[in-house]
């Protein structure tokens, strides 16, 4: 019984855990917190590049570096909303 506990809690701890954007691909900023808590890093990329931030950054397009934390930086603001594409293709303004 305790095995199937631990293993039971090892999953859900497993599934909790957040990913890094990939590096090199393009993000929009929903997707990137789709991923993960890039909200710090989107606020950060956003003062950085001086751009503002209508709509928290779920319609920037960021470039992901890489990294252990997933560095991004910002590339755009989507005037027209940003299209999310499969895995592994870069997002995209529309």
């Amino acid at each position: 019984m305790k095995s199937t506990t631990f293993a039971a809690m090892l999953v859900l701890a497993t599934g909790a855990i957040a990913r890094n954007c990939t590096p090199d691909l393009n993000y929009c900023g929903r997707t990137l917190l789709e991923i993960g808590n890039y909200q710090p890093q989107i606020d950060q990329a956003l003062h950085d590049a001086g751009a503002g931030e209508a709509n928290g950054g779920s319609d920037d397009l960021f470039h992901c570096g890489g990294g252990p934390n997933g560095v991004i930086t910002f590339i755009g603001f989507c005037a027209n909303g940003c299209r999310t594409n499969p895995t592994n293709v870069n997002d995209a303004c529309n």
